[in-house]
C-alpha cells in the first residue's frame, strides 16, 4: 500500500449485522467502527446491540449471534452514543460495502435517540466504488467476490468486526488503484463511486474532434451547432476528461438541458492550475448556457478587521476588500464568515461593539464588558498598546500560524462529540474544513499579505510556470525557461497592482484549494511591501535558481 493524498481524510469502516432488513422494522445486533487514518487502522471498536427485539433464527443460523449473547449486551443508547462520537469528529467518511444498507440502520437507530447533525457526514461505498474500479471480467463485486479477488484472509463471516475487517483490506486496495487512475483527493474519490457506467457514446460528427486531443491540461468548451457556448470546463488530461462526457448521456441530459453538442474547442494550458485559473476567468466573462459555479462570484464572505479605529473591531462582511482594514479571507460563505468572526472575537477578546469610543474611564462599562467577553477598551480596563498587542496576535495568527485556529475548533468538536452535541460539532465542521485546507496551502489569511511569485513544475518538461499576486490580485503568468525570461520575470514583479475584483477572490480560492494538495511540489516566494527594482531582480534571480533545481 502506497502513501498518497487519498488517505487524508479520516475512514471510519463499519458493518452491522441486524434481525432484518427493514431499518423501521428491524434493529442491529451488532456493530463493528474501524477507524482508519494514514492508510493504517488506527481504531478498532466492535459491540453487540441489546436492541430488545427477538433475534430470528434465519439470522443465528446465518451470523451465529443468539438471543442469549444479547442479554447482558450494552443497550442502543449506550452503543450509538459511542458511535457518534467515532462518527461526529472532522475529515470523517463513513465506509461500508452495500453502503446504503448499513447506514439507512444507523439513521433510523440516530433517529430514534434524537442525535442530530449526523446526515451531512460524506459517506463511500466500496461496492460501487469497485464496480467503477475493478475489471469487468471480475462479474461479482460482494464481499466474498472481492475478499477472494484481493486475497484477503477473512474468518467468521457474517459477524461485524471480521467482516469491517475485510472491508479494510478492500478500501485500501481500491484507494491505491484509484490513485493509479490519477484520482487524487477523498472528494474525488467520494463523486467516481456515482460516475456512470454505460458504456462510451460519441457522436459520429464529433470523432475525428476527439481524436484530436492532447493528453496535456487546459480548458475546453462545448458549442452548439449555431455557435452558441454551451459549457466551460477544464481538465488535467484534456483527451480523457472530454471523452468522459460521452460516456452514456447523463452529463449531456442534466448539464446541456438538452442542447446537442456541435463543436469542440479547447486551449492547452502550461499547467492543471493555470487551467482552474483560465476556466473560472472564462466562465465568469462568456456566461456559458450550462455551468453554474463560477456565473456569481460575490459569495465570499470576509472578517474584517477595522484597523483605521483606535480599537479596532472584527465584523463579518460581504464587501469586496478596500481601504486600509485587515480583510481576513476569502471565506466561502457568509455564514462562515461571520462564525469565524464570533470565535475570534472570543478568542481575542476584542471588541464587539459598533460605536465609537468616547474617552475612557469616564465611559460605563457596555453588556459584553459587563459578561468578560471583551477586553472592555469603553471603561479603561486596557490601554490602547495592551489592546493592539492582542489585534497584532491576531494578526500574526491568521497570517502565519492558522493551524493555532484549526487546532482549537477541532477541540470544540471534540468536545462537542463528548458531550453528545452533535449538532454543534457538524456546525463546526466546515469551519474546520476550511481553515485545514487554507492552512496545508501555507497562504496567508489575509488578503493584503497574499503577495508571491509561485513556480510550479511542468510534467514532463524541463520548465516551470511562474504565476504573480500581489496583495491578492492575480497579475499574470509566464512559462520559464523561455527567450529572455528573466527580463519578463522581473516586467511580471514590476507590473502595477489593479483593483481588486470578485474575480480575483475566486481565483485566490481556487489557488489555496490547489495548493493544499500540491504544496510539496511548488516553489513559493512570498513578497512583502513595494521593494526597488534592484530588490525584485535580486529576488527573481533567487527565485529561478530554486525553480531550476526543484524542474531539474
Amino acid at each position: 500500500m502506497s502513501r498518497h493524498r487519498l488517505w487524508d481524510a479520516r475512514y471510519v469502516v463499519i458493518d452491522i449485522e441486524t434481525t432484518g432488513p427493514d431499518p423501521e422494522r428491524h434493529r442491529i445486533i451488532e456493530i463493528a467502527c474501524l477507524v482508519v487514518e494514514n492508510g493504517q487502522l488506527t481504531q478498532r471498536w466492535v459491540s453487540l446491540v441489546n436492541a430488545h427485539q427477538p433475534v430470528p433464527k434465519s439470522i443465528t443460523a446465518l451470523t451465529g449471534i443468539t438471543n442469549g449473547m444479547l442479554l447482558q449486551a450494552p443497550s442502543e443508547a449506550h452503543v450509538f452514543s459511542r458511535v457518534a462520537q467515532l462518527l461526529a469528529l472532522p475529515n470523517t467518511i463513513v465506509v461500508a460495502h452495500n453502503a446504503a444498507f448499513d447506514w439507512k440502520f444507523l439513521q433510523a437507530t440516530f433517529q430514534r435517540l434524537r442525535y442530530k447533525g449526523l446526515d451531512g457526514i460524506p459517506r463511500l461505498c466500496t461496492y460501487r466504488l469497485a464496480r467503477r474500479l475493478l475489471p469487468p471480467t471480475l462479474r461479482r463485486k460482494g464481499l466474498d467476490s472481492l475478499v477472494a479477488y484481493f486475497g484477503i484472509p477473512i474468518t467468521d463471516r457474517h459477524r461485524a468486526g471480521p467482516d469491517a475487517e475485510a472491508t479494510v483490506g478492500i478500501l485500501r486496495h481500491l484507494v491505491d488503484i484509484a490513485a493509479q487512475r490519477g484520482i487524487q483527493e477523498p472528494m474525488e474519490l467520494l463523486r467516481l463511486q456515482y460516475a456512470p457506467l454505460s458504456v462510451e457514446q460519441i457522436p459520429r460528427k464529433l470523432r475525428r474532434q476527439l481524436e484530436q486531443l492532447p493528453p496535456t491540461p487546459g480548458v475546453y468548451s462545448f458549442y452548439d451547432s449555431s455557435g452558441r457556448l454551451l459549457y466551460i470546463g477544464k481538465a488535467r488530461n484534456l483527451q480523457q476528461r472530454i471523452r468522459s462526457h460521452f460516456t452514456g448521456d447523463r452529463f449531456l441530459q442534466q448539464f446541456l438541458n438538452g442542447y446537442r453538442v456541435g463543436t469542440i474547442l479547447w486551449e492547452e494550458t502550461p499547467t492543471e492550475l493555470s487551467a482552474l485559473l483560465r476556466e473560472i476567468e472564462r466562465i465568469w466573462y462568456e456566461q456559458p448556457i450550462a455551468n453554474v459555479v463560477g456565473k456569481e462570484l460575490d459569495t465570499y464572505g470576509f472578517v474584517r478587521l477595522t484597523l483605521s479605529e483606535p480599537f479596532p473591531r472584527l465584523e463579518s462582511t460581504a464587501q469586496l476588500p478596500h481601504g486600509e482594514d485587515a480583510w481576513i479571507g476569502p471565506i466561502p460563505t457568509h455564514k462562515l464568515a461571520s462564525q469565524l468572526a464570533e470565535l475570534l472575537r472570543q478568542w481575542y477578546r476584542l471588541r464587539p461593539c459598533t460605536y465609537s469610543l468616547r474617552k475612557a474611564p469616564y465611559e460605563r462599562g457596555c453588556f459584553y464588558a459587563e459578561l468578560g467577553s471583551c477586553s472592555a477598551p469603553c471603561n479603561g480596563s486596557t490601554t490602547p498598546s495592551a489592546y493592539r498587542q492582542q489585534v497584532e496576535e491576531l494578526l500574526y495568527d491568521a497570517t502565519k500560524q492558522l493551524a493555532r485556529w484549526q487546532q482549537t475548533i477541532y477541540r470544540l468538536i471534540e468536545e462537542h462529540a463528548r458531550t453528545w452535541n452533535f449538532e454543534q460539532a457538524a456546525a463546526l465542521r466546515p469551519l474546520w474544513r476550511f481553515l485545514q485546507r487554507w492552512e496545508r496551502s501555507q497562504l496567508p489569511l489575509v488578503i493584503q499579505q497574499c503577495s508571491f511569485l509561485l513556480g510550479i513544475p511542468i510534467a514532463g518538461k524541463q520548465s516551470a510556470e511562474v504565476i504573480r499576486f500581489s496583495t491578492g490580485v492575480f497579475c499574470g503568468s509566464l512559462v520559464i525557461p523561455a527567450p529572455d525570461f528573466k527580463t519578463a520575470l522581473l516586467d511580471l514583479l514590476l507590473q502595477p497592482t489593479q483593483t481588486i475584483s470578485w474575480l480575483d477572490i475566486a481565483r485566490l480560492d481556487i489557488l489555496s484549494r490547489w495548493l493544499a494538495q500540491h504544496q510539496s511540489e511548488v516553489v513559493l516566494l512570498p513578497l512583502s511591501g513595494p521593494l526597488p527594482s534592484d530588490e525584485l531582480a535580486r529576488l527573481a534571480e533567487v527565485f529561478v535558481q530554486q525553480l531550476q533545481h526543484r524542474v531539474q
